[in-house]
């Protein structure tokens, strides 16, 4: 993680600390850029905090980058951080295609909304801190393959095919106040 990210996000939780609203960062971008392991690394050196993943809150392939997202992501997060509340979500379950586990957020000083599509207008305007990554089209595809198997490389052409629309349509990258290029330091 760069170290004037680390410093932003430590001013962010020190600014906050007297307040019982958590620091809401969203990090967004195409599929293979990072987003996971930079959300894992902010957890990491900050030493607190949840991630959300919005892998589990996609309904599916097909349902994943439509007004469904911002629904869920304002019914499920949203709210709950506004009205200063406890978090609850059903898992979405890759395998059996489907919502399954339920997923429970206690109080905490720092949640990380992650994942393609999240940094929609209503939940950037709302983010203490909004990030995105960027990455080639060709070697996202590349990480994606080999993290998740040969297998899923036929859906993820479709899916960022959908990506890219969702991103023309709503700006994600331009509704982030940070952008970080691909090759930029991940560690300090």
């Amino acid at each position: 993680m760069q170290p004037a990210l680390s410093v932003n996000i430590r001013e962010l939780l020190s600014a906050k600390s007297e307040s019982s609203s958590p620091v809401f960062i969203v990090i967004d971008g195409p599929a293979g850029a990072g987003k996971t392991t930079l959300a894992a690394e902010i957890i990491e050196t900050i030493g607190l905090g949840e991630v959300i993943h919005c892998d589990d809150l996609y309904n599916g392939w097909d349902d994943a980058l439509t007004p469904t997202l911002e629904r869920t992501i304002r019914e499920q997060i949203i709210t709950p951080i506004s009205d200063k509340a406890p978090i609850h979500y059903r898992k979405y379950d890759w395998v059996a295609g489907g919502y399954g586990q339920m997923i429970s957020l206690g109080p905490t000083p720092l949640i990380i909304l992650e994942g393609v599509g999240c940094a929609l207008p209503s939940v950037t305007k709302l983010a203490d801190l909004s990030i995105w990554m960027d990455i080639p089209f060709d070697l996202g595809l590349e990480r994606v393959v080999k993290r998740d198997g040969a297998g899923i490389r036929k859906e993820m052409l479709v899916w960022i095919a959908r990506q890219n629309e969702f991103f023309a349509e709503n700006r994600n990258r331009e509704n982030c106040a940070i952008h970080l290029p691909y090759g930029a330091p991940a560690q300090p």
